[in-house]
């Protein structure tokens, strides 16, 4: 059975290792033959402490990890993994594109442990107190190797997804959802882009109570995922959270119709945002020892997910917007609703409390 599955498994995955030069490295991207996503460029963070201790590593000859490339349909390649080393190779040779502004951006070297002459080096002067590389150790940077690991076309799409979650999940990134957004651009970028207007929305950030540095770390993104994740796939108890989502919403922008999601979710949240507005998500006062007052994932699961999965049903009764307010208020007596957020509660547990709760909960025909 294992032997069958490692074979079927090998059948989806077509791999093989290059090594190239930086000089290459560096034509392929400037020639678009090496991809960075824009969402996944936002996130080359390394200090320039970090840059300057890379371009010694190379200089001196210590050996650098692989970088995971996927090879498309046209024969390009998109970078899955290492951003930063590659990032930094090209901004310090002045080739790397700014995400915003599309200008080149350059780096200046500071002193390292083995090479304290780096401090003020740059690839080429332009400013005054820069001190340019010297021509032979420029050509011995552009000759140095880089090993490339490549999943070759036609792998199965989706492996790439897998891949890159896996190779970047839990790295040097603020957060999940940074990675998994570069995941969903990577599976679907129409509908990606679909879903990032959508959580720009004043009525999603009033409900869902963002602030500016929420906003900042993609946390509006987060929630309409989750929403949408919950809405749209059951949870696989076999899988945290994270885990989950990161699967889930890759199926979801791969197999489901954009039209269709949406007007779901768009549905829901203007139905919260009519009846009660930016506290559609927020606990009244008294409403529960246990209870704070602030918005949690157990609202969004229950209440949010409860009312878009049940649209079909609230949209036949004959006052949906009077169905959906009298049972949210109602929602916040009910006893269940402290435990879905006790305090330790994994969010595994929590997940099997609050979903089918709210999809019964939110669902006409099961009115007693």
């Amino acid at each position: 059975m294992l032997k069958e599955e490692i074979d079927n498994a090998k059948r989806l995955v077509n791999t093989d290792t290059v090594q190239i030069t930086i000089g290459e490295v560096s034509n392929m991207y400037t020639s678009n033959e090496l991809n960075i996503l824009l969402d996944f460029q936002r996130l080359f963070r390394w200090t320039n402490e970090r840059k300057s201790n890379f371009v010694e590593s190379i200089l001196i000859g210590i050996p650098i990890p692989p970088v995971f490339v996927y090879e498309n349909q046209d024969g390009t390649w998109e970078l899955i993994d290492g951003l930063q080393r590659i990032s930094s190779l090209l901004e310090f040779m002045g080739v790397l594109k700014d995400v915003d502004s599309g200008e080149v951006r350059r780096s200046q070297l500071q002193k390292t442990k083995y090479l304290p002459s780096l401090q003020g080096m740059v690839w080429e002067q332009k400013d005054v107190g820069e001190i340019q590389l010297d021509k032979a150790l420029q050509l011995f940077f552009r000759r140095a190797r880089v090993d490339f690991q490549i999943l070759k076309h036609p792998s199965d799409p989706k492996t790439k997804f897998d891949l890159f979650q896996r190779l970047n999940r839990g790295g040097a990134y603020a957060n999940e959802q940074e990675v998994r957004t570069c995941s969903m651009v990577l599976a679907n970028a129409e509908f990606t882009q679909c879903i990032r207007q959508f959580a720009l929305r004043g009525d999603v950030g009033g409900i869902f109570q963002i602030t500016q540095e929420q906003r900042a770390v993609q946390r509006d993104v987060e929630y309409i995922v989750r929403m949408i994740v919950h809405t749209f796939a059951n949870y696989d108890r076999s899988l945290d959270v994270q885990e989950f989502l990161d699967a889930a919403i890759v199926d979801i922008l791969t197999d489901k119709d954009i039209a269709e999601v949406m007007q779901t979710i768009t549905w829901a949240i203007e139905t919260l945002q009519r009846t009660f507005g930016d506290k559609a998500l927020i606990p009244p006062q008294g409403a529960g020892e246990g209870i704070a007052n602030r918005f949690s994932l157990r609202a969004l699961e229950a209440i949010a997910v409860g009312i878009a999965r049940n649209k079909v049903g609230i949209l036949d009764h004959e006052n949906p917007d009077k169905f959906v307010s009298e049972k949210i208020v109602d929602f916040w007596k009910q006893p269940q609703v402290a435990d879905m957020s006790a305090s330790g509660l994994r969010g595994t547990v929590r997940l099997q409390r609050t979903i089918p709760f709210g999809e019964r909960w939110f669902n006409p025909n099961a009115e007693a």
